[in-house]
């Protein structure tokens, strides 16, 4: 009976580090709402020429513009925005990466 009273609190210690998420992955959830951001912003019902939208997607803050592709948001194809954006996360002493 004692070794199992010693063996829940290891057991309780390595379940609650495996559900804790890592600063990588909040990191990349901050990236990821940084541009999903930018796609609403991006997104109208106007037309718009791949020019307009590339402009307008380079003065979002944390958004850079790496490819526009399209003529307008008006044609049947529509414009594709390649972005890059950055996340950050606090990595503490408790960190599973």
């Amino acid at each position: 009976m004692r070794r199992l009273l010693l063996l829940a609190p290891l057991l309780l210690l390595t379940v609650g580090c495996g559900v804790a998420q890592s600063s990588e992955d909040e990191a990349t959830d901050a990236a990821r709402e940084v541009a999903r951001k930018a796609g609403e912003r991006l997104y109208g019902q106007r037309p718009r020429t791949a020019e307009e939208v590339g402009r307008s997607a380079s003065g979002i803050e944390g958004v850079e513009v790496l490819r526009v592709t399209g003529t307008s948001t008006h044609d049947g194809d529509g414009i594709d925005v390649v972005v890059r954006t950055s996340g950050s996360a606090y990595s503490g002493w408790l960190d599973a990466e």
